[in-house]
């Protein structure tokens, strides 16, 4: 019956482990392409004054949008950029529309 035990918790731990090396592993690669020093965001939280028209994104979704974009007005973004090519280098990716499936008729 100990063993039992034993293996479950052995189990439990390493699945665990697991799961937080994982984590940190993701985290650590994001850090490191947000941390290139040669593009940075402008500011965090709060959007430029003087730069028009600037370019917002999401940090946690990795994603931008340029003034095109429908979600433009509506996010908030917590990081900003001058150009979508410092997005990119940053390692965030333009939003894009989905393409609209038709519905199935029978």
């Amino acid at each position: 019956m100990f063993g039992f035990f034993f293996q479950m918790f052995l189990l439990c731990a390493g699945a665990f482990l697991a799961g937080v090396v994982l984590t940190w592993l993701t985290m650590r690669s994001r850090e490191s392409a947000a941390a290139s020093p040669d593009v940075a965001p402008l500011s965090i939280m709060e959007e430029p004054a003087a730069v028009a028209p600037a370019i917002k994104a999401n940090s946690r979704t990795m994603m931008f949008h340029t003034p095109e974009s429908p979600y433009y007005k509506r996010m908030k973004g917590d990081a900003f950029f001058h150009s979508p090519e410092d997005a990119r280098r940053a390692g965030y990716t333009m939003w894009t529309p989905r393409p609209r499936v038709p519905a199935v008729t029978s």
